[in-house]
């Protein structure tokens, strides 16, 4: 929803913001979808299932790391 209320407000934006804008959104839409994944396969998938917690599915080392750098929307305020 920023990301459209920035593209309808600020159109005339340097390319530069403009495309940044575009690759926040974009890289919040993947860890989101892996946070999701992993999330799903602890919770539902595995659940019940304790020796599961030792194995760290694939999703949950992508999002280490974009949390831990902590870049997403609100850095970039509309």
């Amino acid at each position: 929803m920023q990301t459209y209320v920035y593209y309808m407000n600020y159109s005339d934006d340097a390319l530069v913001i403009r495309v940044l804008v575009t690759a926040v959104w974009i890289l919040s839409t993947l860890h989101f979808s892996f946070m999701c994944h992993f999330l799903y396969y602890y919770l539902v998938t595995n659940y019940g299932i304790p020796t599961s917690l030792l194995y760290m599915v694939w999703s949950l080392p992508v999002c280490i790391p974009k949390s831990l750098i902590g870049v997403d929307m609100t850095i970039f305020p509309c």
